[in-house]
């Protein structure tokens, strides 16, 4: 085999090698690189029995906590039924720093099945220093009991 060859199949191998982690890792749905990550203090049940649907929610405020979630950033998730099988999320992000933010929510769903949350990422995309973004979803849901859980992850 030719020296030229050999040469040019140790390049392809050692490049082939470099390219392996990237082709095996995950974003998970982010369209950004990931620098914070923090829970969302506004969990959610939705219980789907007949005709009437019912949202409760609870968030516990400590006064020692700082305010804010990753450096700052204020996020509130409205939950309401827009129907008997449909839930709807209102997710708003507000920026009070003097940064810009780019943002995404994980979403988590869990209707007590043995597969786990169902994890559903919602991109908030840029928020400016200063202001604020909202993102809808909508979610059709079985009759029963369904909690939701949000994951605040930003990057610069």
């Amino acid at each position: 085999m030719p020296a030229i060859l050999k040469s040019r199949i140790a390049l392809v191998a050692v490049l082939a090698a470099l390219l392996i982690p990237i082709g095996l890792s995950s974003l998970r749905g982010l369209t950004h690189v990931l620098t914070c990550a923090e829970e969302v203090a506004t969990p959610f049940t939705v219980i789907f029995e007949g005709q009437d649907a019912i949202v409760l929610s609870s968030a516990t405020l400590t006064p020692d906590e700082p305010a804010g979630l990753c450096g700052g950033l204020d996020v509130d998730i409205a939950a309401s039924t827009s129907g008997t099988d449909a839930a709807q999320l209102t997710i708003t992000v507000d920026n009070p720093t003097e940064f810009d933010w780019r943002g995404t929510i994980n979403v988590a769903l869990t209707d007590g099945g043995a597969l786990g949350p169902l994890i559903i990422p919602v991109p908030v995309g840029r928020v400016e220093a200063g202001g604020s973004a909202e993102k809808q979803l909508d979610v059709r849901l079985a009759q029963g009991t369904h909690e939701f859980n949000g994951r605040l992850l930003i990057g610069p």
